[in-house]
């Protein structure tokens, strides 16, 4: 009996044992392990109960790794505001639409490049708790890459309002890649990332500097440029003489006709001139003969008004 009644015990405390573990793991919390947000956009982060379950007298905590402040905290059926992340301050909401089936995702509204990182989906009951974590990725395509030439050896490529971080790329007209001479890497004001290289000016006709990052997305630009060393051929020199006496010959034609031009209007101008001459000595002729019949004038009124007044004379005389 003894050994019978050994072999008894140890199988109900194994089974008092895995009762009790099946008591107590009731729930396990799930969740993609990424989710991908364009900067500026809403994004919802999934997280559920399997199996399914209510969740509404739960505490479901999302919180960033520094566990408090917390991203979003649901307690005692609802939001509690109070110890929230500023930066999430009125862009966070729990969806609880099916939270009676176990899923409650969160949703974060405007996503911003400070947002980026793993997020903890913590929940609790009265007798058990687990959690999960979700990578939040936001991504940002970055401006055009801007080629420029610093100095006449020296290439400078600059891109920036990137995320994740970029990775920049010089390729010659074959596809051939270039290694730079220098590259930077850093984050603005918006902790967008910008990213500038400079490389030594290749043997090539054609340069393309590519920007691109973690998620495959990029961008790029292509600039012609001539080949470094390139010696001038005697066709660039002729082309050069060419465009050279074209410009002259255009120049001397344009001050020839300039001449031409002004020639004309004082010859216009002599002619105009002459005219004016001729007719201005006509009025002077005029105007001269016309002071002489005034003179003229005057002089018969006086020798009219001097004969009246010696017959007035006359006449009186004789009366008297």
């Amino acid at each position: 009996m003894g050994p019978i009644m050994r072999i008894i015990t140890i199988g109900l405390s194994i089974f008092s044992t895995l009762y009790k573990e099946s008591l107590s793991v009731r729930f396990k919390v799930t969740s993609v392990t990424s989710v991908v947000a364009t900067l500026g956009s809403d994004v919802v982060l999934p997280c559920r109960l399997t199996p399914e379950m209510n969740a509404e007298k739960m505490e479901i905590r999302w919180f960033k790794p520094m566990y408090q402040p917390y991203v979003h905290l649901y307690i005692n059926g609802k939001d509690d505001y109070s110890i929230q992340m500023p930066q999430f301050t009125n862009r966070t909401e729990l969806i609880k639409e099916n939270i009676t089936r176990g899923v409650f995702p969160l949703k974060i509204h405007k996503v911003t490049a400070q947002d980026s990182g793993e997020y903890y989906c913590f929940v609790e009951s009265s007798d058990h708790h687990g959690r999960t974590i979700v990578q939040l990725n936001v991504t940002a395509v970055g401006t055009r890459p801007n080629i420029s030439k610093i100095n006449n050896d020296t290439l400078l490529c600059e891109s920036c309002d990137w995320l994740p971080k970029p990775h920049l790329t010089w390729t010659d007209n074959e596809g051939k890649q270039i290694i730079p001479s220098m590259e930077r890497l850093y984050r603005d004001e918006k902790s967008l990332y910008c990213i500038t290289s400079i490389i030594n000016l290749p043997s090539t006709s054609n340069i393309t500097c590519t920007v691109s990052n973690s998620l495959n997305q990029n961008n790029e630009f292509s600039m012609q440029i001539r080949e470094k060393g390139q010696p001038q051929t005697c066709r660039d020199l002729y082309s050069r003489y060419i465009l050279f006496w074209s410009c002259l010959a255009v120049t001397l034609g344009c001050i020839c006709l300039l001449l031409k031009s002004h020639r004309e209007h004082q010859k216009e101008y002599g002619k105009i001139l002459g005219e004016l001459q001729k007719k201005n000595g006509e009025l002077q002729k005029v105007y001269a003969h016309l002071i002489g019949l005034e003179n003229l004038f005057f002089f018969s009124l006086q020798m009219l008004f001097g004969d009246y007044c010696e017959i007035n004379a006359i006449i009186f005389g004789q009366r008297k």
